[in-house]
């Protein structure tokens, strides 16, 4: 097997793994943003009182945004760390299919047979691998608990499963036209 950075390719496989430095960046980033809705959830008061111009106008949220903000961006955190400290690969793909596990939520395996499309897009300015399933039900299914009430959130999406590059430490079309081989196997779209 030649190995790009942690990557692995092989002639009939490829297993990819997030990138370091973007995960580092995303967990110092999620921490930013945890401590600063801690900060705001102590700092309450004087916020409101000193509120002019956009903060006038977003201080009535505030407490919406400390109850989300810091579970949401702690546990954000707490994952990443894990994932920087203990990697696994986001993807492995194979003649089988593609095991996604580029998120928290991740669908695990998706066979060549239940895939619709794969496609190259773009959300926010970030490179996006999106698997459009011809059912998305059977991967719900799969899931259980939390991660399935998450996933369910992406059932009305066009693309409901997202490969961002952040989860890979090779360039997407990379990644794209190693699995262009097997959707040229499996004549999908």
């Amino acid at each position: 097997m030649s190995e790009t950075n942690r990557t692995q390719v092989s002639e009939d496989s490829m297993i990819v793994y997030p990138g370091k430095g973007r995960m580092l960046l995303l967990s110092i980033l999620s921490l930013a943003f945890a401590v600063g809705s801690i900060w705001a959830a102590f700092n309450r008061e004087s916020i409101l009182e000193e509120a002019r111009g956009v903060t006038l106008v977003t201080a009535p949220i505030l407490p919406i945004v400390v109850a989300v903000g810091i579970p949401f961006f702690s546990l954000c955190t707490v994952y990443l760390v894990y994932r920087f400290i203990k990697p696994k690969p986001s993807l492995r793909i194979d003649k089988d299919g593609i095991d996604e596990n580029a998120s928290f939520v991740g669908v695990g395996k998706i066979r060549w047979d239940e895939i619709e499309r794969v496609v190259m897009y773009s959300m926010m300015g970030q490179k996006m691998i999106g698997i459009i399933p011809k059912d998305f039900e059977p991967f719900l299914e799969r899931q259980s608990g939390v991660k399935r009430t998450l996933l369910s959130m992406n059932k009305k999406k066009e693309i409901p499963i997202s490969i961002p590059q952040n989860a890979s430490d090779v360039p997407l079309e990379a990644v794209l036209e190693f699995v262009g081989q097997f959707i040229d196997q499996e004549k999908i779209g």
